[in-house]
């Protein structure tokens, strides 16, 4: 299936490449965009701010300013958004792509879809990056309009490949563990070449997984920053601890139930009990725990909590998951929260949820949901939310300087909304338009559909 994907690839890329490259070179000759008298949420955290200006030249804004205090630049389009609201562009801080659409078409309106519902930026959290990286260069060169992607190469140990038939399917035609995008790690490995081959695919992280010990981590993570890399990782990689990973410089820990093996007397070396941790037992405010927050905090370690697939599986597979994980998830986020550790929103899906046929591409995209439970269950304000979902995100991404926050020299990727969402978390729904890159992106809810 993953060669005919690929070979779709190619068949495909003549009908994706060229209608849009004369697009894109419209929108390079397109005029200056103002986003007038619209309340500005900038991302930063920050109170809104009204009746302002953002000034957009090609792909990023080149400043924002009080109604009326510059003069209109010569030929600008100017969008007059009274009564409207403005948000950086979301990012969802986790997903998978790979394995999400049946061919390269479908794969183009589930990226669109994405776009549609607000999102701008995905981090892509492991699959095959053949695939993953030919999406990723239409997404980013606006060829197709589509979230920017980032996405990483796994590394775990030997047996994950044996036993995981995610990465087995994402490395079709390739002897397992030997992928340069899913590479198995030894201590006889040889890090500063597994890496490097690692970089060549594209990817702007390492995601470690599972099966590796503190020593390889921290060698691992070494190698990857002094070839600029970041590192990514689930919050237990089994045996290795949580705190070990945040010593070893890891950037990002992802899913918070997965923290509460620093409690645990052991960790045990198989990856496959990661949600079966003792949350009956285990205070969220525990010594370990507590402990193990004001480590990342200091560390600027981020916590990508994907709180919304582990709801799902107690939902409707409670087998799969410990009992008590949402209670506990939903506590421990929140005092992450309390203590200053930088809380990203991720899906821990393909960003749009499922329905009965499949992916469901007329709703709107799943970091909605998160934000809503960061607000219901964590503590967070509507505000910092939309910081943890933009802002966090870009930092998670590697990308603060280039995204996140509505600010001169970022790029131009605004969400524009009917309703206040400082007031009503749930207004992130309420889109109008979306622009990404400088170029307005209509809305599902502006063109008609739901």
């Amino acid at each position: 299936m993953k060669t005919r994907l690929m070979s779709a690839c190619v068949r495909c890329l003549g009908w994706l490449v060229l209608p849009v490259l004369a697009a894109t070179a419209t929108a390079a000759e397109a005029p200056p965009l103002l986003l007038t008298h619209v309340t500005v949420i900038d991302g930063s955290g920050g109170a809104p701010r009204a009746n302002m200006t953002i000034a957009i030249d090609g792909k990023h804004i080149t400043a924002i300013y009080p109604d009326g205090s510059r003069a209109v630049p010569k030929g600008a389009q100017v969008e007059d958004l009274a009564g409207k609201y403005a948000i950086p562009g979301l990012i969802d801080a986790h997903v998978h792509l790979t394995g999400a659409e049946p061919d390269i078409p479908r794969y183009a309106a589930h990226l669109q879809a994405l776009l549609r519902g607000g999102v701008t930026a995905v981090r892509d959290m492991a699959g095959d990056d053949r695939l993953v990286g030919y999406l990723a260069g239409q997404a980013n060169t606006d060829l197709m309009p589509a979230p920017d992607i980032a996405y990483v190469a796994l590394m775990a140990g030997p047996s994950f490949f044996t036993e995981d038939v995610r990465a087995q399917g994402s490395t079709v035609g390739v002897p397992l563990g030997t992928a340069p995008w899913m590479r198995a790690i030894t201590p006889d490995t040889d890090l500063r070449l597994a890496v490097a081959e690692a970089k060549g695919t594209g990817a702007s992280a390492l995601k470690l997984y599972a099966n590796l010990t503190p020593d390889l981590v921290a060698k691992v993570t070494a190698e990857a920053h002094r070839q600029g890399m970041q590192v990514w990782a689930h919050a237990t990689i089994f045996p290795t601890r949580p705190s070990e990973e945040v010593a070893a410089g890891v950037d990002v820990l992802s899913h918070t139930p997965y923290l509460v093996w620093q409690a645990a007397a052991t960790v045990p070396a198989d990856y496959r009990v990661r949600a079966m941790g003792d949350f009956t037992h285990v205070r969220p405010d525990a010594p370990a725990i507590v402990a193990l927050l004001k480590s990342m905090r200091e560390h600027g370690t981020i916590l990508d909590a994907t709180l919304t697939p582990f709801l799902d599986e107690a939902e409707h597979q409670p087998q799969k998951v410990g009992a008590g994980i949402m209670a506990w998830s939903y506590a421990v986020t929140r005092l992450a929260h309390e203590m200053g550790v930088a809380v990203d929103v991720g899906a821990d899906s393909s960003g749009l949820p499922r329905g009965a046929h499949g992916v469901d591409l007329t709703a709107m995209p799943t970091v909605h949901s998160e934000m809503a439970l960061l607000v219901a269950h964590c503590g967070f304000t509507p505000l910092e939310a939309i910081h943890a979902a933009t802002a966090v995100g870009a930092a998670a991404m590697g990308q603060s300087d280039q995204r996140g926050t509505l600010a001169a020299g970022k790029l131009a990727d605004v969400v524009v909304l009917s309703a206040d969402p400082s007031r009503d978390i749930h207004n992130t729904t309420r889109i109008e338009f979306v622009v990404k890159h400088g170029r307005i992106e209509p809305s599902r809810n502006r063109d008609g559909g739901s």
